[in-house]
């Protein structure tokens, strides 16, 4: 057994009896006493036991005191907005999938929902070229021979999981697509403005656009009451908007704008 095994099955042992001598633990793991002696210094001062003479003692640890009724309602919320906007966010994925067409050469970017296209072109019979930004998104398509999966590369942002700045840019200039599927931050619709949290991803979304024929943005139903940070395009430059929104007002100021809703 190696040291730090040893180590490791000693504070279990320590853990578990509450007490241990140094010749009980030699005995125990056949070693001498010196060694044992070294091993009860190390897990001491890694704080999983308490040296005395002759041996060491269990750490007793406080029960954590149970939750608020406050806390827990707090929690319970969280996980609700939280898997209202996985549902939003599969929902505008699962519609934009069906945009993709056998021999499509497009475009994913950054986000969550683009990670769930990638999802379900990795289990579909679709055969195409995705080019993304993305370090996750090669990863899942990998499983998938029909499709061919292309990473940008550039600086690696690790805020993000994705490749953005200059290079990025630089690299995606001579590349088209038949399709891109753009993710933002926020939509105004008052200002016709798509943002972007930072400037340097939106600047790559904004490159993607312009290499683009259909242009699809990613409109889960939140990101219409968001405001934030680089506005990297109009509404009017997409093909279509791709959205769970179901508020009739929303839609029909889209629509007033002469664009298309994918629901």
């Amino acid at each position: 057994m190696f040291p730090k095994e040893r180590r490791r099955a000693m504070a279990a042992y320590i853990d578990a009896e509450g007490h241990a001598t140094v010749e009980e633990l030699a005995q125990r793991f056949s070693v001498s006493v010196d060694s044992i002696r070294k091993d009860l210094k190390v897990l001491a001062a890694e704080g999983l036991c308490r040296r005395e003479y002759g041996g060491a003692t269990r750490i007793d640890r406080p029960e954590p005191e149970p939750a608020s009724e406050a806390a827990l309602l707090h929690g319970a919320l969280d996980l609700a907005e939280e898997d209202s906007a996985e549902h939003s966010r599969r929902a505008v994925a699962a519609r934009a999938y069906m945009e993709i067409a056998d021999g499509d050469a497009i475009f994913l970017d950054v986000s969550k929902t683009c990670l769930y296209i990638a999802e379900l072109l990795a289990a579909g019979d679709k055969r195409c070229i995705v080019t993304t930004n993305m370090i996750d998104i090669p990863t899942v398509l990998a499983k998938n021979p029909k499709v061919t999966a292309l990473a940008t590369g550039g600086y690696l942002s690790p805020d993000m999981r994705g490749f953005t700045g200059p290079t990025t840019i630089s690299l995606l200039e001579p590349l088209l697509f038949e399709k891109a599927f753009v993710s933002c931050s926020s939509i105004s619709l008052q200002k016709h403005a798509v943002m972007a949290d930072v400037m340097d991803d939106g600047l790559v979304k904004q490159r993607a656009i312009e290499n683009t024929t259909y242009r699809f943005l990613l409109a889960e139903d939140w990101k219409f009451s968001n405001r934030a940070g680089y506005r990297f395009a109009s509404i009017g430059d997409f093909t279509a908007v791709v959205t769970n929104e179901s508020d009739v007002a929303v839609l029909g100021q889209i629509a007033s704008m002469g664009i298309p809703t994918l629901c």
